[in-house]
Protein backbone atom coordinates (compact mmCIF):
# COMPACT_ATOMS: atom_id res chain seq x y z
CA UNK A 1 0.00 0.00 0.00
CA UNK A 2 1.22 3.44 -0.83
CA UNK A 3 1.66 5.82 2.16
CA UNK A 4 -1.05 8.48 2.40
CA UNK A 5 -0.16 11.74 0.83
CA UNK A 6 0.60 14.55 3.31
CA UNK A 7 -2.00 17.28 3.06
CA UNK A 8 -1.45 20.85 4.21
CA UNK A 9 -3.96 22.90 6.15
CA UNK A 10 -3.70 25.77 3.63
CA UNK A 11 -3.30 24.87 0.01
CA UNK A 12 -1.04 27.15 -1.98
CA UNK A 13 -1.52 26.31 -5.60
CA UNK A 14 1.14 27.55 -7.97
CA UNK A 15 -0.31 30.30 -10.17
CA UNK A 16 0.69 30.89 -13.72
CA UNK A 17 2.92 33.81 -14.71
CA UNK A 18 0.90 37.09 -14.84
CA UNK A 19 1.90 39.61 -17.48
CA UNK A 20 -0.26 42.48 -16.18
CA UNK A 21 2.30 43.89 -13.72
CA UNK A 22 5.11 44.38 -16.32
CA UNK A 23 2.60 45.98 -18.69
CA UNK A 24 1.51 48.50 -16.06
CA UNK A 25 5.13 49.36 -15.21
CA UNK A 26 5.88 49.93 -18.90
CA UNK A 27 2.83 52.18 -19.32
CA UNK A 28 3.85 54.24 -16.27
CA UNK A 29 7.37 54.64 -17.65
CA UNK A 30 6.08 55.86 -21.05
CA UNK A 31 3.68 58.29 -19.31
CA UNK A 32 6.53 59.81 -17.32
CA UNK A 33 8.66 60.18 -20.43
CA UNK A 34 5.77 61.85 -22.30
CA UNK A 35 5.09 64.34 -19.47
CA UNK A 36 8.79 65.15 -19.22
CA UNK A 37 8.88 65.84 -22.96
CA UNK A 38 5.77 68.07 -22.84
CA UNK A 39 6.74 70.21 -19.84
CA UNK A 40 10.48 70.37 -20.40
CA UNK A 41 10.95 70.42 -24.19
CA UNK A 42 7.76 71.75 -25.76
CA UNK A 43 6.93 74.45 -23.18
CA UNK A 44 9.44 77.30 -23.04
CA UNK A 45 11.31 77.78 -19.83
CA UNK A 46 10.01 80.53 -17.56
CA UNK A 47 12.34 83.31 -16.71
CA UNK A 48 12.11 84.90 -13.25
CA UNK A 49 12.23 88.67 -13.07
CA UNK A 50 14.66 90.23 -10.70
CA UNK A 51 13.28 92.62 -8.07
CA UNK A 52 13.59 96.29 -8.95
CA UNK A 53 16.63 98.03 -7.61
CA UNK A 54 16.19 100.38 -4.67
CA UNK A 55 15.78 104.00 -5.60
CA UNK A 56 15.86 107.15 -3.50
CA UNK A 57 13.86 110.18 -4.58
CA UNK A 58 14.89 113.49 -3.07
CA UNK A 59 12.14 116.10 -2.71
CA UNK A 60 13.27 119.62 -3.42
CA UNK A 61 11.25 122.26 -1.53
CA UNK A 62 12.11 124.79 -4.27
CA UNK A 63 10.23 122.80 -6.91
CA UNK A 64 6.48 123.56 -7.06
CA UNK A 65 5.37 119.90 -7.39
CA UNK A 66 7.61 118.81 -4.50
CA UNK A 67 6.61 121.77 -2.32
CA UNK A 68 2.91 120.83 -2.51
CA UNK A 69 3.69 117.28 -1.42
CA UNK A 70 5.89 118.47 1.45
CA UNK A 71 3.18 120.86 2.65
CA UNK A 72 0.60 118.07 2.58
CA UNK A 73 2.89 115.74 4.55
CA UNK A 74 3.60 118.45 7.13
CA UNK A 75 -0.12 119.18 7.54
CA UNK A 76 -1.27 115.55 7.87
CA UNK A 77 1.60 114.36 10.05
CA UNK A 78 0.20 113.66 13.56
CA UNK A 79 3.64 114.10 15.11
CA UNK A 80 3.50 117.83 14.37
CA UNK A 81 0.58 118.41 16.73
CA UNK A 82 1.47 115.85 19.42
CA UNK A 83 3.68 116.16 22.49
CA UNK A 84 6.44 116.82 23.24
CA UNK A 85 6.79 119.00 20.18
CA UNK A 86 3.84 121.25 19.58
CA UNK A 87 3.45 123.76 16.80
CA UNK A 88 0.43 126.00 17.27
CA UNK A 89 0.57 127.11 13.64
CA UNK A 90 -0.33 123.60 12.51
CA UNK A 91 -3.61 123.77 14.44
CA UNK A 92 -4.88 126.60 12.26
CA UNK A 93 -4.06 124.59 9.14
CA UNK A 94 -5.65 121.34 10.25
CA UNK A 95 -8.73 122.64 12.14
CA UNK A 96 -10.88 125.33 10.56
CA UNK A 97 -11.44 128.48 12.57
CA UNK A 98 -14.55 128.46 14.70
CA UNK A 99 -17.29 130.79 13.56
CA UNK A 100 -20.53 130.94 15.57
CA UNK A 101 -23.81 130.83 13.70
CA UNK A 102 -25.20 133.96 15.34
CA UNK A 103 -22.30 136.09 14.09
CA UNK A 104 -24.04 136.53 10.72
CA UNK A 105 -27.28 137.85 12.22
CA UNK A 106 -27.75 141.42 13.29
CA UNK A 107 -29.96 141.92 16.33
CA UNK A 108 -31.95 145.11 16.73
CA UNK A 109 -31.73 146.54 20.22
CA UNK A 110 -34.95 147.68 21.81
CA UNK A 111 -35.42 150.04 24.66
CA UNK A 112 -36.98 148.63 27.77
CA UNK A 113 -40.30 150.10 28.82
CA UNK A 114 -39.88 150.94 32.48
CA UNK A 115 -43.13 150.71 34.38
CA UNK A 116 -44.08 153.59 36.57
CA UNK A 117 -43.83 152.84 40.28
CA UNK A 118 -47.13 152.31 42.03
CA UNK A 119 -48.20 155.01 44.39
CA UNK A 120 -48.52 153.60 47.86
CA UNK A 121 -50.50 155.59 50.34
CA UNK A 122 -49.56 156.16 53.93
CA UNK A 123 -51.26 153.54 56.12
CA UNK A 124 -53.93 154.89 58.41
CA UNK A 125 -53.41 154.90 62.15
CA UNK A 126 -57.07 154.00 62.72
CA UNK A 127 -57.21 150.93 60.51
CA UNK A 128 -58.65 147.63 61.77
CA UNK A 129 -55.23 145.98 61.76
CA UNK A 130 -53.86 148.76 63.98
CA UNK A 131 -56.75 149.00 66.45
CA UNK A 132 -57.53 145.28 66.66
CA UNK A 133 -54.35 143.34 65.98
CA UNK A 134 -55.02 139.73 65.11
CA UNK A 135 -53.09 137.20 67.10
CA UNK A 136 -51.33 134.66 64.99
CA UNK A 137 -52.50 131.20 65.86
CA UNK A 138 -49.74 128.77 66.74
CA UNK A 139 -48.88 126.27 64.05
CA UNK A 140 -50.02 122.87 65.19
CA UNK A 141 -47.70 120.05 64.35
CA UNK A 142 -49.38 116.86 63.17
CA UNK A 143 -49.46 114.18 65.81
CA UNK A 144 -47.22 111.25 65.24
CA UNK A 145 -49.06 108.08 64.38
CA UNK A 146 -48.29 105.25 66.75
CA UNK A 147 -49.31 101.61 66.61
CA UNK A 148 -49.27 98.86 69.24
CA UNK A 149 -46.83 95.98 69.44
CA UNK A 150 -48.15 92.84 67.73
CA UNK A 151 -47.18 89.23 68.37
CA UNK A 152 -47.42 86.86 65.42
CA UNK A 153 -47.42 83.11 66.20
CA UNK A 154 -46.73 80.47 63.55
CA UNK A 155 -49.51 78.18 62.34
CA UNK A 156 -47.92 75.18 64.10
CA UNK A 157 -48.33 76.86 67.50
CA UNK A 158 -51.77 78.37 66.78
CA UNK A 159 -53.53 75.52 68.59
CA UNK A 160 -51.44 76.12 71.72
CA UNK A 161 -51.41 79.91 71.65
CA UNK A 162 -52.40 81.58 74.94
CA UNK A 163 -55.84 83.16 75.07
CA UNK A 164 -54.65 86.60 76.24
CA UNK A 165 -51.28 88.27 75.90
CA UNK A 166 -50.71 91.24 78.17
CA UNK A 167 -47.67 93.38 78.81
CA UNK A 168 -46.19 93.22 75.31
CA UNK A 169 -42.81 95.01 75.15
CA UNK A 170 -42.62 98.30 73.25
CA UNK A 171 -39.97 100.21 71.31
CA UNK A 172 -39.29 103.94 71.43
CA UNK A 173 -38.17 104.02 67.79
CA UNK A 174 -39.19 102.32 64.59
CA UNK A 175 -37.45 98.93 64.42
CA UNK A 176 -37.52 95.81 62.30
CA UNK A 177 -39.45 92.76 63.59
CA UNK A 178 -37.72 90.15 65.77
CA UNK A 179 -38.28 86.49 64.85
CA UNK A 180 -37.55 83.73 67.37
CA UNK A 181 -37.67 79.95 66.83
CA UNK A 182 -39.07 78.43 70.05
CA UNK A 183 -39.64 74.98 71.44
CA UNK A 184 -42.66 74.45 73.70
CA UNK A 185 -42.76 71.46 76.04
CA UNK A 186 -45.96 69.55 76.90
CA UNK A 187 -46.50 71.72 80.00
CA UNK A 188 -46.63 74.89 77.85
CA UNK A 189 -43.31 76.41 78.91
CA UNK A 190 -40.73 77.69 76.40
CA UNK A 191 -37.51 75.81 77.06
CA UNK A 192 -35.69 76.40 73.74
CA UNK A 193 -35.19 79.85 72.21
CA UNK A 194 -33.24 80.58 68.99
CA UNK A 195 -33.02 84.08 67.47
CA UNK A 196 -33.59 83.75 63.68
CA UNK A 197 -34.09 87.39 62.64
CA UNK A 198 -32.70 90.36 64.57
CA UNK A 199 -34.28 93.80 64.68
CA UNK A 200 -30.87 95.44 64.51
CA UNK A 201 -31.09 96.53 68.14
CA UNK A 202 -29.50 94.25 70.75
CA UNK A 203 -31.54 95.44 73.80
CA UNK A 204 -34.79 94.99 71.87
CA UNK A 205 -33.82 91.43 70.91
CA UNK A 206 -33.02 90.58 74.54
CA UNK A 207 -36.32 92.12 75.62
CA UNK A 208 -38.13 89.95 73.06
CA UNK A 209 -36.34 86.78 74.25
CA UNK A 210 -37.22 87.50 77.91
CA UNK A 211 -40.84 88.11 76.98
CA UNK A 212 -41.13 84.87 74.97
CA UNK A 213 -39.67 82.89 77.88
CA UNK A 214 -42.35 84.33 80.17
CA UNK A 215 -45.24 83.34 77.88
CA UNK A 216 -47.17 80.19 78.93
CA UNK A 217 -48.74 78.26 76.08
CA UNK A 218 -51.58 75.78 76.38
CA UNK A 219 -50.54 72.32 77.58
CA UNK A 220 -50.46 69.43 75.11
CA UNK A 221 -49.16 65.84 75.23
CA UNK A 222 -46.65 66.53 72.42
CA UNK A 223 -43.79 68.98 72.02
CA UNK A 224 -44.17 71.66 69.36
CA UNK A 225 -41.74 73.89 67.49
CA UNK A 226 -42.49 77.12 65.68
CA UNK A 227 -41.52 80.70 64.88
CA UNK A 228 -42.81 83.61 66.91
CA UNK A 229 -42.42 87.12 65.42
CA UNK A 230 -42.66 90.28 67.51
CA UNK A 231 -43.60 93.38 65.47
CA UNK A 232 -42.44 96.37 67.50
CA UNK A 233 -44.84 99.20 68.26
CA UNK A 234 -44.78 102.42 70.21
CA UNK A 235 -47.61 101.92 72.70
CA UNK A 236 -50.33 99.62 73.77
CA UNK A 237 -53.80 99.83 72.15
Amino acid sequence: MNPPEARLIFEWPKSRWDYRLPVLIALSLFAHIFCFYIFRVVYPTTTSLLPPSAQVNVLDPNRPQDKDLLDWVATNNPANVSAPRFDSRMITQVIPRYKPTYSTFSVELRRSDTAKPLKQGIPSLFSAETLLPMRSQPHEEPALKTFPTRLEIASILQSRAPAHLTGLPTSSSLSEPTSIFVGVDPAGEVDYVFLTQSSGNGPLDRKAVDFIRSVRFKPDPNRHWGVVTLHWGGNQP
